[in-house]
């Protein structure tokens, strides 16, 4: 019996999954959502120095919430609280959209009775009503978290059947619930807003996602995570965030400055910060190794270098669990300044490839950064050949199966999809027509040329003789090895030489091996040295 083996290498890798954000023992969007993303390798952008510089390097941070304890009395939140309820057995509720209903989800919401509102008092409800007047609840965001399905209903300017009025100060007399936006987030998903339409955040984004949590922020000993894995929520002014959005924010402001929203700042780590992060309290220093790993995006417009967060914690039955140590949390984190913080590039980039040469269906690894966030929209080029879905390892190296092709081409890795903004005019979306964070440059070590294979065409049996015969695939000359072994499983090394020889000038290669009594089993094998 006479066996041919084709040999294909293979390799079999495993996904890493990161540490994510989570929320009563469920996660807030995927692995691979950029919220997710850990950024600490990331290279710092061009436009780095000049943009902390316009912000103004001894601008401090300031954690944007505070204390939430019903002895406090009609002292008005400081944060964005947000609620937990069932959404299996809570009744929904249908809220009047009054500003941005084409771009709103505009679906029944499992609206608590003790729904606790931005701008709420400590004790219990602001009847003034959304608003920036004396007493208003200013921006009034409404956030619902139904632990049931994982999914987030976050309202911009929100208003009870009882307040006065509605963001828009008008008069608020048909007992409904009011609301100017509204956003539905399914966390189980990597879902983003249409490209042009805002959420009850200005750049499109999920709020909740962003928040500073005391059930993350504590430390195990206190109750808490001990750790916060996902980016936190930015402001600064208008005249530092530009007329653009960047990925994953979808919508654009009007604005002087040259940031777009959904651009990401992060903690320097070096011995300077790691220095004052030494002296912190424990609630500070978990905030601030979150600043460094995943950083802060920028969400909306507001005073400069102010991260959002949530007063309390919340549990199953929608009642404060844990709250902030707010003299760690303000004499820690208001050490530091602007100038301790980078812009960083998330657009991926190329570093090595395991091999610079092979066939058709080789396994390869690709060396780099920024190659996570892409919210499983991660593809590799080869030239314009597009291999098969990469995997991801890490935001540092993917596995890669090499496509069809010929010829010496450049490998790039796009993150994102191709998904032109059809509601804003050119440019707002800074990496048109991509959502994502745009495609590697090309570089000296990204080159890939294909190995032609030589393959068995035909194999028989004549006058006592094993016969075989194929081609190189790549035309004339070059040699060839054929070795044979009775054991496929035996590395090739060990295999023994039958015969070496020539391609011919149209690349085609013939041989023949005696049948004996001897070498009737054998397994044959074609190499290119």
């Amino acid at each position: 019996m006479m066996l041919l083996a084709g040999l294909v290498a293979a390799a079999v890798m495993a996904a890493v999954t990161p540490a994510m954000g989570q929320l009563l023992g469920q996660y807030l969007f995927p692995p691979n959502n950029p919220w997710n993303q850990n950024i600490s390798a990331a290279p710092v952008a061009t436009n780095s120095a000049s943009i902390i510089s316009a912000i103004g390097s001894t601008v401090k941070i300031h954690p944007d919430w505070g204390a939430d304890s019903p002895t406090n009395g009609s002292s008005p939140l400081y944060g964005i609280p947000f609620n937990v309820v069932h959404g299996n057995t809570t009744a929904k509720i249908s809220v009047v959209i009054d500003d941005y209903a084409s771009q709103s989800d505009i679906l029944p919401a499992p609206i608590p009775t003790n729904a606790v509102i931005e701008g709420d008092y400590q004790n219990g409800p602001n009847t003034n009503g959304p608003g920036y007047n004396p007493n208003q609840r200013g921006d009034s965001h409404l956030l619902i978290w139904d632990e049931d399905n994982n999914i987030g209903y976050e309202f911009y300017g929100a208003a009870r059947p009882s307040d006065t009025n509605t963001i828009d100060e008008t008069a608020h007399t048909d007992g409904k619930w009011h609301a100017a936006q509204e956003s539905v987030w399914y966390y189980n998903t990597n879902e983003f807003r249409p490209l042009g339409w805002t959420s009850a955040d200005a750049a499109g984004l999920s709020i909740l996602t962003g928040l500073a949590r005391p059930d993350e922020g504590l430390p195990a000993s206190q109750g808490g995570q001990g750790a916060i894995n996902h980016a936190l929520r930015l402001t600064l002014p208008a005249s530092i965030v530009s007329d653009q959005y960047i990925y994953p924010a979808s919508h654009i402001v009007s604005a002087t400055g040259n940031l777009p929203f959904g651009a990401r700042l992060r903690l320097r780590n070096n011995s300077t910060v790691n220095s004052l992060i030494a002296t912190m309290g424990p609630e500070s220093q978990i905030v601030a190794h979150a600043m460094q790993q995943y950083g802060l995006i920028l969400a909306d417009i507001g005073s400069s270098m102010y991260v959002t967060g949530a007063s309390a914690a919340i549990n199953s039955t929608n009642g404060i669990s844990l709250v902030w140590d707010l003299n760690d949390v303000l004499s820690g984190l208001e050490q530091l300044r602007a100038s301790n913080f980078d812009v960083v590039n998330l657009t991926p980039a190329v570093t090595n490839l395991s091999q610079s040469a092979g066939a058709t269906g080789t396994a390869l690894t690709i060396n780099g950064y920024n190659f996570s966030g892409a919210a499983g929209h991660l593809s590799v080029f080869f030239g314009t050949n597009t291999a098969s879905t990469p995997n991801v390892l890490g935001d540092s190296q993917m596995g890669v199966v090499v496509p069809a092709g010929s010829g010496t081409v450049n490998v790039t890795v796009r993150s994102g999809l191709y998904e032109p903004d059809t509601n804003d005019g050119p440019g707002a979306n800074v990496n048109e027509p991509i959502f994502g964070y745009g495609t590697s440059a090309t570089n000296a070590a990204d080159p890939f040329t294909w190995v032609a294979v030589p393959r068995f065409l035909r194999i028989g049996q004549s006058g006592g003789n094993f016969i075989a015969s194929g081609t190189n695939n790549s035309g004339s000359g070059g040699t060839y090895n054929v070795l044979t072994s009775t054991n496929l499983l035996l590395p090739w090394t060990n295999w023994m030489l039958l015969t070496s020889g020539n391609f011919d000038s149209h690349g085609n290669f013939s041989f023949t091996n005696a049948i004996s009594s001897t070498n009737r089993d054998l397994f044959y094998l074609l190499r290119v040295p």
